[in-house]
């Protein structure tokens, strides 16, 4: 069917599932119910049964949900293209199927155009733990099931400069990358002409291994008005099988190449030739970051990659590693011609700063979670939650009981964006 150009979609939210049922019905009912006429949500299900589809047959008569079984077993990336290619909003934002929105996001996509934003970066979501998670308390933070955390903020809308994000981001290992301001496409919203753009240089809206790294590599490259906010417009969930819980497993598990999961349903892979060989969170993240760049055309980045750096870190964060780390970095340093020697020397200069300030780093850790403790300012837990639904409505009620608005964060910055 057609749309007016009155009723045609603002903002697709997307979901991508697969075999997490509860999860995503709670999802989805939770996106729903956002009133607002513009709204599009995109469900792409690959579960082995259409246990979703009879729910939702059952269930949803909303004509802004666009549903999709595919049976054929796809890959995170395959499944994540094809959610992709059934979104017809002005903007879209990707979450997890155990992921949430706070309802302003409708305000914030009226504002992006408002303000032809390429790209609108949700810096800080709330963070909403499943019953069941499982995810264990440190001696820094106490985890407990059905709590939802909201960090203190102030509510900022700041430009980003995506070259110089993307340098930074090369130039320290590919490591971190939610800590940089570049363009996201999960749990942040992108103008439909970047992905368009994406899509018209490489072929695909996805590629590599790891779909939102790829994303956000690929859109920094084509995104020119980004603007960052640190205002919860997202929930970030964390269930049982979530991604964040999973990865956080890799350390226990082989770190043989061909036993990552990313791997599954992909087809012939070609990885890169610059890093080891193994299993880990950081070379997974920095093969499909360089994967982008290539694809996007920037072989200048990839060439500014930092190696040493990288492979420090994944040899600090990962068990009886050592010799394929340091085999694939000198291989890979040598296809990029760089001294031998002086290779040795920067790598361990990065292990002995990381060691030497990991001491820093948990001194300063255990002082922040003592003042947290004592003056409960930083994060604000609401606990008693048991899915989504729930999640959604205490996020919104709190912030309008403590008078934020996204509305207000604009009104705050005389429609000025910071720089």
């Amino acid at each position: 069917m057609e749309h007016s150009a009155a009723s045609s979609p603002l903002l697709s939210i997307v979901i991508p599932t697969r075999n997490r049922v509860p999860y995503a019905i709670s999802a989805i009912q939770s996106v729903l119910e956002i009133p607002h006429p513009r709204l599009e949500l995109v469900v792409q299900d690959n579960s082995d049964n259409r246990e979703l589809d009879a729910w939702i047959c059952a269930n949803v008569s909303d004509p802004r949900l666009r549903y999709r079984y595919t049976a054929t077993p796809l890959s995170f990336i395959h499944n994540f293209d094809a959610a992709a290619r059934l979104t017809t909003g002005e903007y879209v934002c990707f979450i997890g199927d155990d992921d949430g929105v706070n309802p302003e996001i409708m305000d914030a996509a009226c504002w992006s155009k408002s303000e032809d934003l390429d790209a609108l970066v949700v810096r800080q979501p709330a963070t909403y733990v499943w019953p069941g998670a499982g995810i264990p308390s440190t001696i820094f933070v106490k985890i407990t099931d059905g709590v939802m955390r909201i960090r203190t903020f102030n509510g900022s809308l700041i430009h980003a400069d995506m070259e110089m994000e993307m340098c930074v981001f090369v130039r320290n290992g590919g490591l971190n990358y939610l800590s940089r301001n570049l363009a996201k496409l999960y749990h942040g919203l992108v103008n439909r002409r970047c992905l368009h753009s994406v899509y018209d240089k490489s072929g695909s809206y996805f590629g590599g291994l790891s779909p939102d790294i790829y994303a956000s590599l690929a859109l920094s490259c084509v995104a020119a008005r980004v603007v960052v906010t640190d205002y919860p417009l997202t929930i970030c969930g964390m269930c049982k099988v979530s991604g964040s819980v999973v990865e956080g497993a890799i350390k226990r598990h082989s770190k043989r190449l061909e036993e990552a999961p990313h791997l599954r349903y992909r087809g012939e892979y070609h990885w890169c030739e610059l890093l080891p060989r193994i299993y880990s969170a950081e070379t997974i993240w920095a093969d499909s970051a360089v994967a982008a760049l290539r694809a996007m055309g920037r072989e200048d980045l990839v060439r500014q990659l930092n190696l040493p750096k990288l492979a420090a870190h994944c040899i600090a964060a990962n068990q009886g590693v050592v010799r394929p780390v340091l085999r694939g970095l000198f291989m890979g340093m040598r296809i990029m011609r760089r001294n031998p020697a002086i290779v040795a020397l920067q790598f361990v200069w990065n292990l002995l700063l990381l060691i030497t300030g990991s001491g820093v780093k948990f001194a300063r850790r255990i002082c922040k979670r003592f003042l947290i403790t004592i003056r409960m300012k930083d994060v604000r837990g609401i606990d008693g939650l048991s899915n989504m639904v729930e999640a959604s409505h205490a996020l919104s009620r709190h912030l309008k009981e403590n008078g934020f608005s996204f509305s207000d964060c604009v009104r705050n910055q005389n429609r000025q964006i910071t720089r």
